[in-house]
């Protein structure tokens, strides 16, 4: 079993390889060609550095996977955990809050804010894939060589937990005021229509 610093440790680990693989992701929303200003609309998802933050500080104390001490630690032995299923797992949920929002949209604009929303969507899916292609040879648990104690049931409750602590609507109408800002409205989505998303 792993310790709170071990555990703390693989976390922050695997927000920073998140974080760097933006960068090549970025490109994925030259296909939705959504601005003439890129750079401006980049900075609108590097904002969002604290949203990811917050889920992640969220999941890990929900989870209840880490032993105080490292005397707790070495006296439990725990199974290996499957994150490539966690990974998938949290992506569903993700996938299915973004479907959940994006019909209930019923102005006008919606195709738009989809259209914003779609790209995020793609860097996002892109940042995943970059993850777990860092870590094919093992993730950080597997270097430190403890796992932490992650039952189904406390991940599918701290999942759960995590995503109802996010005003999914507040986030994704702040990146539309952002975006709209950044010259988005070039394709037609005007920041006054951002507010309504909620």
């Amino acid at each position: 079993m792993c310790t709170c610093k071990e555990m703390s440790e693989c976390y922050d680990s695997a927000k920073e390889q998140a974080f760097d693989c933006f960068e090549p992701c970025w490109n994925e929303t030259q296909s939705y060609s959504l601005t003439k200003h890129p750079d401006k609309l980049r900075v609108c998802f590097e904002n969002r550095r604290d949203f990811v933050d917050e889920i992640v500080s969220c999941f890990r104390t929900k989870v209840k996977a880490c032993a105080d001490d490292e005397e707790k630690a070495k006296q439990r032995h725990v199974k290996n955990y499957d994150y490539q299923d966690m990974i998938r797992r949290v992506d569903e949920i993700i996938n299915e809050h973004i479907r959940t929002f994006l019909n209930s949209i019923t102005s006008n604009y919606n195709l738009f804010v989809k259209h914003v929303v779609n790209a995020a969507a793609s860097v996002a899916r892109c940042v995943k894939n970059c993850f777990l292609e860092k870590n094919r040879d093992g993730f950080c648990f597997d270097r430190k060589g403890c796992e932490p104690e992650i039952t189904d049931q406390n991940a599918k409750l701290a999942l759960r937990q995590c995503s109802r602590t996010v005003n999914w609507k507040k986030e994704i109408t702040e990146l539309c005021t952002c975006s709209s800002q950044a010259g988005v409205n070039d394709i037609g989505l005007n920041s006054r229509y951002c507010p309504l998303l909620t």
